[in-house]
């Protein structure tokens, strides 16, 4: 059976070609926000346009004096940035419909940090990545070379450096690998990124902590803001906050790579099925003092958006599926409150944030520990992998 995978490589385009890509980012913006004018113009007089009407306007804008760059760069990527708003478009409907919380698409702004498109033509040839229009541009293949049939490619620019993301068919059979039957569970948590049901604590380790990087990046944002708009201070001000962005994004994407990667065995692994954007909202405070624990609660959510947990389990169920394994999200209620010896659920368990001690039979263990055995003995919902 083949499967789908992705990875993402480092380019090294030269002078020329990375001024063809910034034309193929400001081509694909330009379609991509054109098109989003129509749709909002067509739905304000109750007409319908579909996505291959749209894509038929391509060709004529083509032609005309104002838009003969579009022909200039890959055609392709033109069409991708058609059926990414309609597809934006539709999500943000379907959303509505659902009762849940909606974004209607944004137009696309050159001023963003991140800069993307994304082809369907693009190939490997002598070991460099050939891309329509802009040519064989050198690249890393870190992860090992591509084996399989290409189905995209999205090109993206941040902080100045050049990165493509390669959605491929992989030639590999995969082997029918079948679960061992071994059962864990992760607790994740704030002061301990994960604590597993055998009694294992796992954190960042030097190579890894963040805190550091995190200073200078709010040091590079300080010196952003007090920067005049406009001025070639402020842009290069703006430089060196993306690479501190990006730095900190890597540094966190390798951790979580190589620990849902040493735990990915064809085993079944239990985790919470967190809220995390509920946990991370904003307190409300009361009427007398609105802003009462604001501060204690920016720095929660600041420490819950860091450890990245959502991510994690993402890398973990992909990884899970690849070598036979399953991912169970069960329910968190409780999980912290619960004796896992008898079964007791009391505020008064919970005796600091590392202890937990059973008012009712007396039990001591690690609160985390104690946690992650609550969760393996939960019984949730098997998710698969997409």
């Amino acid at each position: 059976v083949q499967m789908l995978r992705v990875v993402k490589v480092r380019l090294y385009p030269n002078k020329e070609q990375q001024t063809l890509i910034h034309k193929t980012f400001g081509s694909c913006r330009f379609v991509y926000n054109k098109m989003l004018d129509s749709k909002i113009k067509a739905h304000k007089n109750d007409i319908k346009i579909s996505t291959y009407e749209l894509k038929k306007t391509l060709v004529p804008m083509k032609k005309e004096e104002n838009t003969k760059f579009l022909s200039e760069v890959d055609s392709t990527a033109l069409q991708n940035s058609v059926l990414n708003l309609d597809k934006s478009y539709k999500n943000f409907f379907r959303r509505v419909k659902l009762g849940e919380k909606s974004g209607f698409p944004k137009f696309k702004s050159k001023h963003n940090s991140q800069q993307s498109y994304q082809t369907s033509t693009a190939k490997i040839k002598n070991a460099k990545l050939y891309l329509p229009i802009i040519g064989e541009v050198k690249t890393k293949f870190h992860r090992g070379d591509v084996k399989g049939k290409i189905k995209t490619v999205t090109v993206s620019c941040e902080a100045n450096q050049y990165f493509a993301c390669i959605n491929y068919e992989d030639a590999l059979i995969e082997s029918n690998k079948v679960n061992n039957g071994k059962y864990i569970a992760i607790d994740v948590g704030v002061k301990v990124f994960a604590y597993t049901s055998e009694n294992e604590i796992i954190n960042p380790n030097k190579e890894h902590s963040l805190e550091n990087d995190i200073k200078k990046m709010i040091k590079a944002q300080k010196v952003l803001s007090r920067r005049k708009k406009g001025s070639k201070n402020r842009l290069k001000a703006k430089e060196k906050l993306a690479k501190k962005h990006l730095k900190i994004k890597n540094k966190r994407d390798d951790f979580l790579h190589k620990i849902s990667n040493r735990l990915s065995e064809n085993q079944t692994i239990k985790v919470e099925n967190l809220k995390i954007k509920n946990m991370s909202k904003q307190t409300k405070g009361t009427i007398e003092n609105p802003n009462m624990r604001a501060s204690a609660k920016r720095g929660l959510n600041r420490s819950i958006l860091q450890q990245s947990w959502g991510r994690f389990f993402i890398f973990l169920e992909y990884k899970l599926k690849r070598n036979g394994g399953e991912l169970i999200r069960i329910n968190p209620k409780n999980t912290s409150l619960t004796c896992s010896n008898c079964g007791h659920i009391s505020k008064e368990n919970r005796k600091t944030q590392a202890k937990f001690i059973c008012t009712s039979c007396n039990i001591s263990l690690n609160a985390d520990y104690n946690a992650s055995l609550n969760i393996l003995n939960a019984v949730g919902t098997t998710v698969k992998a997409s």
